[in-house]
């Protein structure tokens, strides 16, 4: 694979995205390679999942907008969008648990991965946002639905509509992750806990991930559809497209 690195240690499968020249932002690439590691992870037999990225500035940048931009049209949006969201959509499938591991930022897209893992570690000086709406966009992958389940139908609104990038403390505070660790001990936690679970039984592990799916489900196919139609108009709007110029030219100006 090009974009992530994957190993499998212990039973432990880690899946590294590994874009550091472009803080980890998933390229179309990315996306496929991403949901033939999840694959391969069943197929290893991990007992465990840990999604990063390499480095320790972003877990994930969200979409590679260098890349993307070329996709103009509802169409191709919906297409890229389908591939995605199936992606996410395996993590609830799978008996094992798949924990996402914030070395950095996980902002846009990014965001959207880290939520829809089973739950979350950030590094003390990482930081969450769902910036979409600073682009004109909505989220494409799920996010809506899996962020409401996640801290409330409010929260979601205030958090998606504010568009604000969050620290590890706030998310924290919000519920968006569950343990926040500092810097220097995240790596060494994060194995811990990864090697914790996978020495127990994985009968009792995949019992315990679909109880708590059946009262929490962090998969709602009955809406893809939808979500992602409305997201694919976002997408091909002019409005979005100006606030990407926008964008790129604040961050010409600040070079």
């Amino acid at each position: 694979m090009r974009d992530l690195l994957f190993e499998v240690e212990d039973g432990v499968a880690t899946l590294s995205i590994n874009r550091p020249q472009a803080r980890n932002a998933l390229a179309l690439q990315t996306m496929a390679e991403l949901d033939e590691s999840l694959d391969l992870a069943r197929r290893e037999r991990a007992r465990v999942i840990v999604i990063r990225g390499v480095g320790d500035l972003a877990f994930c940048a969200g979409g590679d907008l260098k890349e993307l931009e070329r996709m103009r049209s509802e169409e191709e949006a919906v297409e890229m969008a389908q591939r995605m969201r199936a992606t996410l959509d395996k993590i609830p499938q799978l008996a094992i648990p798949v924990i996402a591991a914030l070395n950095g930022d996980a902002l846009g897209g990014g965001a959207e991965l880290a939520i829809a893992c089973d739950f979350r570690l950030a590094a003390s000086h990482a930081r969450i946002g769902f910036a979409q709406i600073n682009l004109g966009l909505m989220p494409a992958w799920g996010a809506s639905e899996r962020l409401a389940a996640l801290t409330g139908r409010g929260r979601a609104l205030s958090i998606l509509l504010g568009g604000d990038t969050l620290t590890a403390q706030r998310a924290f505070q919000l519920g968006l992750v569950e343990e926040v660790v500092p810097k220097d001990r995240f790596a060494r936690r994060v194995a811990e806990l990864a090697l914790t679970i996978a020495s127990a039984p994985p009968a009792a592990v995949a019992g315990i991930k679909s109880s708590v799916n059946a009262i929490h489900p962090h998969r709602h196919p009955a809406l893809a559809d939808e979500t992602i139609a409305a997201f694919a108009r976002t997408w091909a709007d002019p409005a979005h497209w100006e606030a990407v110029e926008r964008m790129e030219k604040r961050r010409r100006q600040k070079r």
